[in-house]
């Protein structure tokens, strides 16, 4: 087992990992619609999805199996805590989003931008504004989420 402080420090990196990675992709995603190049774009689009497998979802899975940890070493269990049961759904919440739309629509505005950068005809890819719409959409439900997720952690927990 963890001793309490490395899953404290754990629980913490892992969080601010998973925010720094949501973050610098929604910055990403505005440079590249500034950016007029697709191949610019393309390096945009690729470093987001970089971010998300290499970041986010790791430091999201992280965050919930350490919180976890934690919250078992503080004296909290699963069935009796009703805050633990809210914030424990609320990060499956948060790795269903990431799974189901951040990692596979980074892919294909990456591989879509690449795509678009070779062409001739120089114009948008089949289906990028509503692949682009998706991504920031589910981009946006998870800082809801993990908002609210932090709310509910401070809340329960804070006395």
């Amino acid at each position: 087992m963890l001793p309490h402080h490395v899953a404290e420090y754990l629980h913490l990196l892992f969080a601010f990992v998973y925010v720094a990675a949501l973050l610098a992709s929604h910055w990403n995603t505005l440079a590249a619609r500034r950016t007029t190049s697709w191949a610019g774009r393309g390096g945009f689009f690729e470093l987001n999805r970089r971010l998300s497998l290499v970041f986010s979802l790791p430091a999201l899975i992280g965050t919930g199996i350490v919180g976890n940890v934690l919250a078992m070493q503080l004296g909290y269990r699963m069935s009796e805590n009703r805050g633990l049961q809210i914030v424990t759904g609320l990060w499956l919440v948060l790795l269903v989003l990431v799974l189901a739309i951040d990692v596979p629509l980074s892919s294909r505005l990456a591989l879509q931008s690449r795509a678009a950068a070779g062409a001739t005809n120089g114009g948008e890819p089949v289906d990028w504004n509503a692949s682009l719409g998706r991504w920031r959409l589910g981009n946006g439900l998870q800082l809801v989420v993990f908002v609210t997720l932090l709310w509910f952690m401070v809340t329960t927990w804070k006395g």
